[in-house]
């Protein structure tokens, strides 16, 4: 890509000088593409949550000190482990339960709370098989237990 430049007549001598847009093109996209990227890094930056296992919820912003937000109330957690699934119902042990127990301890409690649903606060240790915290969901799910939080050990 170049661009020509000619005079004709007289006796001046003609000009003809190539210029390569090429590489300036390739900078100039370059360019743009860092202030885009830098944009939206700037705006992702400016709020972030997270949530803990603990259930404590830090929001940061950027302009703003760090606010740590109280434990939100949950009725049970639930704690799968490779020896089997652990209730805690304010940090007292209802039992550590096999598969089928635990579905009957779901149902158990369901009668218990009645049309509620209970907010759940699922944790699974580092060693446990994926399917195993998949069939928990699966089975809270089922119940109708669906405010579920997520979390590790």
């Amino acid at each position: 890509m170049g661009v020509s430049v000619e005079q004709g007549g007289g006796k001046r001598k003609g000009v003809d000088v190539e210029l390569n847009l090429v590489p300036f093109i390739d900078l100039l996209s370059v360019c743009i593409l860092f202030l885009l990227m830098t944009a939206v890094w700037v705006q992702v930056s400016k709020m972030s949550a997270f949530s803990q296992p603990s259930g404590e919820a830090t929001i940061s912003h950027s302009e703003v000190s760090s606010i740590n937000k109280a434990r939100e109330e949950r009725d049970y957690d639930i704690l799968v482990r490779p020896g089997g699934i652990e209730i805690k119902d304010d940090n007292k042990s209802l039992g550590v339960y096999t598969s089928e127990q635990f579905e009957l301890k779901l149902q158990q409690l369901q009668t218990q709370l009645g049309t509620k649903i209970p907010k759940v606060s699922l944790r699974a240790a580092d060693d446990v098989v994926y399917e195993d915290v998949i069939y928990v969901l699966d089975t809270l799910f089922n119940h109708q237990w669906t405010q579920v939080t997520v979390g590790g050990l």
